[in-house]
């Protein structure tokens, strides 16, 4: 799995075609390093998460804890839901280009690991949201509309067809600092 999703983010660094939707640049966004020009609100937090450290934010992602952390359910709830529709090409990439000393069977495997790794990321959300939410009073309303944000990272990508979305579903990675957030929320480390 590795050498191919190597392979598919060697793909997202040239220009996207012009029909490639927007929201299905963001492996690619979060690739580059933030350029923080200007005083915006996201650029300021952006530039405080660099100067502590961390993670950046996601390009669009809410950049307090609850939004971030609905944010990130909503992105990576779509990513696996667009798994069924990315699979056959995945399958076919790993296929034809093998990882070397890798049986296919174990890359295979690997994307359900990722699924299951996945879901329990999810459960972590939402324990972190429903605790926010009691403690701060914080509505359900509210975390739908901040979920939906979050799989808007992914719009435009029910129109493509497995071979345009694979490269982008196989190289995207959740952000680093969703779950982070998620515990610190939990007051875990």
């Amino acid at each position: 799995m590795a050498l191919a999703a190597l392979i598919a983010a060697a793909l997202l660094t040239t220009a996207p075609p012009a029909h490639a939707a927007p929201a299905l640049r963001l492996a690619q966004a979060d690739a580059d390093a933030p350029h923080i020009t200007g005083s915006t609100p996201e650029n300021e937090a952006n530039a405080a998460a660099l100067a502590a450290g961390e993670d950046p934010f996601p390009p669009g992602a809410p950049t307090d804890d609850y939004g971030l952390v609905a944010w990130c359910y909503g992105a990576l709830s779509r990513h696996m839901e667009l798994r069924i529709n990315a699979w056959p090409e995945v399958e076919r990439i790993e296929r034809e280009i093998p990882e070397p000393g890798v049986p296919l069977s174990e890359v295979l495997a690997s994307y359900d690991q990722q699924e299951k790794a996945g879901q329990a990321e999810l459960d972590l959300y939402a324990r972190a949201l429903s605790l926010a939410e009691v403690a701060h009073a914080e509505g359900t309303a509210e975390r739908g509309v901040l979920v939906q944000k979050g799989r808007d990272a992914w719009k435009g990508a029910d129109a493509l067809d497995a071979k345009a979305l694979a490269p982008s579903w196989m190289s995207w990675a959740l952000p680093g600092r969703c779950g982070a957030t998620a515990r610190r929320i939990l007051g875990e480390k």
